[in-house]
């Protein structure tokens, strides 16, 4: 198992670039949503016809930088939950143009159809988080990112590695021939909540608590960026803390 000491003395090799230029983050508004517990065992099978995702809100991805009006939104609608064990989040996608290739671990995902998760238990600190960006192939690209804040410099560590995270996926159309039109794809995911461990907050959560997130999709054929948070840049940029949202766990 390997373990990795979070804090300012931490000393990892580190991929960095300027944050480019946003708003204030003072007296942010920004939308909240309530994890359910899971009734049943969900069975990570890249479907959501499990009943629990039945009772889950769904969350409808917002388009901040794209006028998806003329060629149609490839629009995403995202639900999460919990247990004991694991967090699960399951994305459906719709997508007339399924591209995915990358198969190696820690591959850039992030440029083709990906989704992403970005998230902290410890919403009293927003300078750290962790990131879980997948394809239609499942494949996953896992690290922990430091986010000092406005104007700063931020550090993304894909050293670090999360442990028996499981990845389902389901398309509905032809991978990476673009002569056809596709329906869309499906992606499930359980992360084990100590995978969460590092960066403070209480592992695992209990019923009431807050943690900070956001739920992002990458451009994929047709170049339209979605998410649910909105991180409100100018330009296509998903790396902002002081914007997730707010989730809350809840045990009915």
């Amino acid at each position: 198992m390997k373990i990795i000491a979070i804090g300012l003395a931490l000393i990892l090799a580190s991929t960095s670039y300027t944050v480019p230029e946003r708003h204030s983050e003072t007296a942010l508004d920004v939308p909240t949503y309530e994890v359910l517990g899971a009734i049943s065992s969900i069975a990570v099978d890249g479907r959501a016809d499990d009943p629990d995702w039945a009772r889950a809100e769904p969350i409808e991805f917002i388009f901040p930088w794209n006028d998806v009006k003329k060629e149609g939104a490839q629009s995403t609608v995202a639900r999460l939950l919990w247990d004991e064990e694991n967090l699960y989040v399951i994305y459906e996608c719709i997508d007339p143009y399924l591209d995915s290739e990358i198969t190696e671990h820690d591959g850039a995902v992030y440029q083709e159809d990906a989704v992403e998760l970005f998230a902290t238990p410890n919403p009293k600190d927003l300078s750290a988080y962790f990131g879980y960006e997948m394809n239609i192939k499942g494949t996953l690209l896992d690290y922990i990112a430091f986010d000092a804040g406005e104007h700063s410099t931020r550090s993304i560590h894909f050293e670090w590695q999360s442990e028996h995270v499981q990845i389902a996926t389901t398309h509905n159309g032809t991978l990476n021939q673009h002569d056809d039109k596709d329906s869309g794809w499906t992606l499930e995911i359980a992360i084990p909540f100590a995978n969460f461990r590092h960066l403070g907050g209480q592992i695992p959560p209990q019923h009431g608590d807050l943690w900070r997130l956001n739920l992002n999709r990458t451009k994929g054929h047709a170049g339209q960026f979605s998410m649910w948070s909105d991180t409100r840049t100018k330009s296509a940029s998903f790396h902002h803390s002081a914007f997730f949202g707010k989730v809350y766990f809840v045990k009915e």
